[in-house]
């Protein structure tokens, strides 16, 4: 019999929606504490960024300590900066004994601060071909998230090399039911935003995420335009404007050759692009890299890719092929040069375009 990757998607969601409490509640403390350290090596987001690996971690593998792990931290800074370290430390600790309105206890947390570095590291995995393979990302959005704005917790699990399952927990998430986008500044103030989940060929679902347990799931239909043949309606998501490592004219190019506007929707977070285009509210994802040496990392497209798939999406490099998860911490422009993400009815459209316009640069990105 197939496995129904129940047990792993129960597992996930717990262990995504602790983290995103956690991400959340060390925003909070930051607007409640304005004289907080900011500094890159001893920032809050690098503390919640390490705290936050080391709980999703420790409670996968103390379920599954077969499985080998691919996250965005390693130990070291901690294991060079005593200071550094004892803050996360206190953070992780502050999960122990949750409280009242956690029912969470069953989730494994590091004991020591031994074990807790040693778990970090378990993320260090470089191997995504073969076996099973959790890919994490603790705080996709890191510049957002300072701000208050939109970012992703992360996690996908890989079975050789392909997305099985994908958790996005999306802490500062406020939809917008009327307008049915998603920016930056639309925040969820008073609750822990949503989380999005998919298994490979199950659809994709949306819950709240709450305090305890898990949140009542709804199924995500993706809102359909009626284009027909006008596409002077599609909403190009992009990153903020003056990418270095995107040929941003070139996404405006394709935009220009189709009548759309350029941009349309603009989030920091690569995760949350895939959020935005699973709700309906964009249409279109391109990444034109500067150059065929440009590389993109795993954990930025683990899980978001299989969400927005599951509700209908097409998500391939930009000569049509499929994206290999399978080449390790990397997603290499040799083997997967680009991508471009839209929807079913106008993929094959856009990709037109990107050969008509070209993808070389021509002034200035």
């Amino acid at each position: 019999m197939a496995p129904t990757y129940a047990d792993e998607l129960h597992l996930a969601l717990l262990t995504i929606q602790r983290a995103s409490i956690l991400t959340k509640s060390v925003l909070r403390s930051l607007k409640s504490n304005m004289d907080a350290e900011t500094k890159a090596d001893d920032s809050p987001v690098t503390i919640a960024d390490f705290a936050a690996q080391a709980l999703i971690i420790s409670a996968i593998h103390a379920a599954f300590p077969n499985d080998s792990f691919v996250g965005e931290e390693s130990a070291n800074a901690l294991r060079q900066n005593s200071t550094l370290c004892s803050r996360v430390w206190e953070l992780v600790c502050s999960i122990r004994n949750p409280g009242t309105e956690s029912k969470e206890l069953d989730l494994a947390v590091p004991s020591t601060v031994d074990e807790m570095l040693d778990i970090i590291d378990l993320g260090s995995a470089s191997d995504t071909a073969c076996g099973r393979v959790w890919v994490l990302d603790p705080i996709d959005g890191t510049a957002t998230f300072m701000k208050g704005q939109q970012y992703a917790v992360c996690l996908a699990l890989l079975v050789d090399g392909v997305q099985i399952l994908g958790v996005l927990g999306c802490p500062n998430l406020c939809l917008d039911h009327e307008t049915g986008k998603v920016n930056e500044n639309d925040v969820d103030t008073d609750g822990f935003g949503v989380v999005l989940s998919a298994i490979a060929g199950q659809r994709t679902l949306i819950r709240p995420i709450v305090p305890a347990g898990i949140g009542e799931a709804t199924l995500v239909e993706r809102k359909r335009k009626e284009l027909g043949t006008n596409l002077t309606e599609l909403d190009f998501v992009e990153v903020a404007l003056g990418s270095t490592s995107l040929l941003q004219s070139r996404h405006a190019a394709v935009a220009q050759h189709l009548g759309a506007s350029w941009p349309g929707t603009v989030l920091w977070s690569q995760q949350m692009k895939y959020v935005a285009l699973t709700l309906g509210a964009t249409d279109v994802m391109l990444r034109i890299p500067a150059t065929k040496e440009r590389w993109t990392q795993i954990w930025d497209h683990a899980g978001g890719q299989l969400i927005f798939e599951e509700v209908g999406g097409v998500v391939t490099d930009l000569y049509g092929g499929k994206i290999e998860f399978g080449q390790g911490r990397k997603i290499r422009g040799e083997r997967n040069f680009g991508m471009c993400a839209a929807t079913p009815e106008v993929h094959e459209r856009i990709m037109d375009a990107i050969a008509k316009v070209g993808i070389s640069p021509v002034g200035p990105c």
